[in-house]
């Protein structure tokens, strides 16, 4: 597949990377905005905390940075703090922060996070901080993380894990998480998978599927595979055996995905196989959530609508566009 490929350079090495339209930007470096014309924008305002991470809503307008094995995490509008968010203590220090942002048709925009317990996924109003979800009841015990919104709004998932710990995935109705709160403390549209049970990476493709990452893990080593799920008719529509392990994912189109385990690659969704390589982007070992144990991934950031990524160096940002089909 053709792609073109642009550096961006940056006086020093991004701290966070997040899509803005057009730009990128550092959200916790100070909300320096990169634009792909070579220009810079920088507020010269500082967040003077250990932040690491960061997610920004659709519009561009709100963002949240977060310690991404810790518990706190600062939303903003624009530059402007709104309030301080915090996660549960239990095992934060072990798995990824969840937090995910997306702005309506309505122009509110939804904040989805863990506030108060690990295994509880809400839903607020990021300008007001109104809960919508307010239940009573139990939730699935199930460790959250890595949420992401589908690109319409219609969906949330979740790519967190269980207790032994197991890998697990959980995909979320929004409108209907809105109207029945109590929606958000069952998996029933993942269904027909064991409940998500191995899923280590979740990325969301056309119309109401998944594509997923599954591991079977035996005494002979782990084998991965690359599959699409239907939300709606709760069953595999197809899985295929990797050639080698795979992380996150960005789905390109039907017939590819790009997987960011190691190095950016993309991947045949048809024979598991890689059919490009970008082996001078470093884009870190993590798999799935869980991953205290391993070295800080460096950033990058995905924008599955335009067929792009892109990832921060040492000096700058490369920029990976792939030609449409």
């Amino acid at each position: 597949m053709d792609f073109q490929r642009q550096t961006l350079k940056t006086p020093c090495a991004v701290s966070s990377l997040c899509w803005s339209g057009d730009a990128l930007v550092d959200p916790v470096g100070g909300m320096v905005r990169y634009h792909l014309d070579g220009s810079t924008d920088d507020p010269h305002i500082r967040y003077a905390y250990r932040f690491d991470r960061a997610v920004m809503s659709p519009d561009g307008r709100y963002s949240v940075l977060y310690e991404s094995l810790g518990t706190a995490g600062l939303l903003l509008d624009g530059t402007r703090v709104v309030r301080q968010l915090t996660r549960d203590f239990y095992q934060a220090h072990v798995y990824d922060y969840p937090v995910a942002l997306h702005t309506l048709p309505s122009g509110r925009t939804l904040l989805a996070h863990c506030p108060e317990s690990y295994c509880v996924v809400e839903l607020e109003d990021a300008a007001t901080g109104e809960r919508l979800t307010k239940r009573d009841d139990a939730s699935v015990d199930i460790f959250h993380s890595r949420l992401q919104f589908s690109p319409d709004g219609r969906y949330l998932a979740s790519a967190g894990w269980i207790w032994h710990p197991v890998d697990a995935a959980s995909v979320f109705d929004v409108p209907r998480a809105l109207e029945e709160p109590a929606s958000l403390d069952s998996a029933e549209l993942m269904e027909g998978v064991e409940g998500g049970m191995f899923f280590t990476s979740v990325a969301f493709g056309a119309r109401d599927t998944l594509v997923f990452v599954r591991v079977d893990e035996s005494r002979d080593g782990d084998t991965f595979s690359l599959g699409t799920y239907s939300l709606t008719q709760k069953k595999v529509l197809s899985e295929v055996e990797l050639e080698e392990p795979a992380g996150p994912l960005m789905v390109v189109d039907a017939e590819h995905v790009v997987d960011f385990f190691g190095h950016p690659k993309l991947v045949s969704r048809t024979t598991g196989r890689v059919v490009q390589r970008w082996e001078d982007l470093d884009t870190g070992k993590v798999l799935a959530s869980i991953r205290h144990h391993l070295p800080p991934p460096p950033h990058f950031a995905l924008d599955a609508a335009h067929r792009r990524f892109a990832v921060g160096t040492a000096s700058g940002i490369e920029v990976i566009t792939l030609a449409a089909q």
